[in-house]
């Protein structure tokens, strides 16, 4: 109904009237309800923090049904993630702007922590950011870790661990932390927390202890202690370091401790340990590391000690860096070994093929023109083979390669015959012919 129509069928309503007619509405219609708190929060002081307190209610209890139900389900649709987000993220600017009661936030931040321990809806990050907006003295964080440090996961007893330092509860941080090593990182820190309290036994004693139990990725233990020894000049520790590192079996952990050593080593003027700490590092290094150690080592490297590894140091590439090494036996006059490469391949037409945009095929044309395209001809018919526009579209790009070196090799009547042959062939393709109608 609009103003007029209301103003007019409640004209001769009193106040008592009104406020029945109101509530009742109010309790039907999340709308009506907020508008009453809007009004009240805006032009009614004595009650404005009960309305305030009102909304903030009212923003969980939308966020809570969608939290519940993700639960449940593990997930659900995203229009209602959109919608719990907004509804959390509105309770975050509530409780930071208002003066809301202690009493009043425990009792929704108890309720956010049941939803966050059940821990299958995907919204507990966001959850323990408006948790820790709610709580805003120091007991009031203890309360936030106490919490964590009983129900929370791993990860969260860390969080737990991270608030009781904040607020100086220095016992209860380690208590915590001591209770849920799992991780290098994990040791790190209370590593640290020792080395900043000068016990260096204690520090020491947590690297070791992390070295030897976790499993895995320890690359933060190492690149917390290895420095340490080196600046210290400890060969004895850092080789028994090295023997403990090499045990694992893990790139990630060898790789992180010869970058340490290499440098080490180069400080020193020891050149074999240079050498060896530099392929140790080309063996373990990720895909994306191996180029910049290879330049590393044509640099480093004796020449005699380049020229009698060259071979195994090429092949490391190959292993890990497909693109990068025919990369380099293009540019050393190998240009045979990636034409090989390029004709026993299966092409994917996509970028993550290694000649993605004809990388490599196109600098080979000059030197091996018809193997080039034997190798175009038959990319087009792959292509041919499947009816789709995409298809289609590449098929004409290497078809206006082909043209172009055919013509450039004094092929010309030749391509003239094969792109008849190619139409007729194709000629019920209709999108296809099409294309080809287009190109010059």
């Amino acid at each position: 109904m609009d103003k007029r129509t209301v103003s007019k069928m409640l004209e001769n309503a009193g106040k008592d009237d009104l406020i029945e007619i109101i509530s009742n509405m109010s309790r039907y219609s999340r709308k009506a309800e907020t508008c009453i708190t809007d009004w009240c929060i805006s032009n009614n002081e004595k009650y404005q923090k009960r309305a305030v307190e009102m909304e903030l209610e009212r923003h969980w209890e939308e966020a809570r049904a969608v939290i519940q139900e993700f639960n449940e389900y593990g997930g659900g649709p995203e229009y209602d993630e959109e919608d719990a987000y907004g509804q959390l993220r509105k309770m975050d600017e509530i409780v930071n702007s208002h003066d809301i009661s202690w009493k009043k936030r425990v009792s929704i931040l108890d309720e956010m922590l049941e939803e966050f321990y059940v821990g299958n809806s995907g919204f507990d990050d966001i959850l323990m950011d408006v948790a820790d907006s709610f709580c805003k003295s120091n007991e009031e964080k203890r309360y936030l870790a106490d919490a964590l440090a009983k129900g929370g996961s791993g990860y969260y007893k860390g969080v737990a661990a991270s608030i009781y330092q904040s607020i100086g509860d220095h016992e209860h941080y380690l208590q915590t932390r001591l209770a849920n090593l799992q991780y290098g990182s994990d040791y790190v820190e209370i590593a640290r927390y020792y080395a900043k309290k000068g016990d260096r036994q204690k520090e020491m004693e947590y690297v070791w202890m992390g070295l030897e139990q976790c499993t895995g990725r320890l690359d933060k233990l190492i690149d917390y202690v290895t420095p340490i020894y080196i600046r210290k000049e400890n060969d004895t520790e850092l080789k028994r370091l090295y023997q403990l590192v090499l045990k694992t079996k893990w790139d990630i952990n060898i790789f992180t401790l010869a970058k340490h050593l290499y440098g080490y080593a180069g400080k020193k003027g020891d050149y074999p340990s240079e050498k060896k700490m530099l392929l140790l590092i080309l063996d373990t290094c990720d895909k994306n590391e191996i180029k910049k150690w290879f330049g590393v080592c044509k640099e480093k490297l004796h020449q005699e000690d380049w020229q009698e590894n060259y071979e195994t140091i090429l092949e490391k590439i190959r292993e890990k860096n497909l693109k990068l090494y025919l990369d380099i036996c293009m540019e050393t006059g190998r240009e045979d070994t990636v034409l090989e490469y390029l004709l026993g391949s299966r092409r994917s037409y996509d970028y993550w093929d290694v000649d993605d945009n004809q990388y490599f095929s196109k600098r080979l044309a000059e030197k091996y023109p018809d193997e080039i395209l034997e190798l175009y001809w038959k990319d087009v018919n792959s292509l041919l083979r499947v009816s789709r526009n995409k298809n289609y579209i590449l098929a004409v790009s290497f078809l206006k390669k082909i043209k172009a070196l055919m013509k450039s090799n004094d092929r010309q009547k030749e391509w003239d015959a094969k792109f008849r042959e190619l139409k007729e062939v194709h000629k019920r393709k209709r999108n296809f012919m099409e294309l080809l109608g287009k190109m010059k």
